[in-house]
């Protein structure tokens, strides 16, 4: 059997973790579940010479060959 003292040492815990969970931000939560798609992707442009390049990644006909001018394009969206 579970003595007195333990079972009140097991509900003060008890009782501080769920006034520790209280306390938290939701937005804590939130933002740590969120996942980073990038702007552009890399992928390989032309006929025959495959050569790298940087395109949207919503809009693949979009494509540049170089990654800064990819990402600062008001065209590609997000």
């Amino acid at each position: 059997m579970i003595s007195k003292a333990t079972f009140i040492c097991i509900f003060l815990f008890s009782l501080f973790a769920l006034h520790q969970c209280e306390q938290m931000d939701v937005g804590e939560i939130d933002s740590s579940s969120k996942f980073y798609v990038p702007k552009c992707v890399k992928r390989k442009c032309g006929f025959g010479a495959e050569i790298d390049c940087w395109c949207c990644h919503r809009d693949s006909s979009l494509c540049y060959y170089n990654v800064d001018d990819c990402v600062y394009d008001n065209h590609c969206p997000l």
